[in-house]
């Protein structure tokens, strides 16, 4: 024999991440037809093509924070090792 249970409610939706919407005012028609059709071409509805661009855009580093990271980064190798390799390869290469 089952038993009824209640519906959740949300505070039962604890672990779903919540949204926001957002609107952008004055977007160029010829922006919108250039989006519409990369949506097409995936053919996938402008606000779920739009939904994944931002997802993927906010889930790549900006620019500073990956240099901050390659530049912080250990090598294994300082820079005055890397400019004498050069010369010496340079050197070698104007002997011949």
């Amino acid at each position: 024999m089952r038993t009824a249970t209640a519906p959740p409610t949300l505070d039962d939706m604890g672990d779903e991440p919540k949204t926001e919407s957002i609107q952008i005012p004055d977007v160029p028609a010829e922006v919108v037809t250039a989006l519409q059709a990369r949506a097409d071409a995936y053919d996938m509805p402008l606000t779920a093509y739009l939904h994944e661009l931002l997802d993927k855009t906010t889930r790549k580093p900006m620019m500073a924070e990956w240099v901050e990271s390659a530049t912080d980064r250990d090598w294994g190798v300082d820079r005055e090792t890397i400019v004498q390799a050069l010369r010496d390869e340079r050197e070698a290469a104007d002997a011949q």
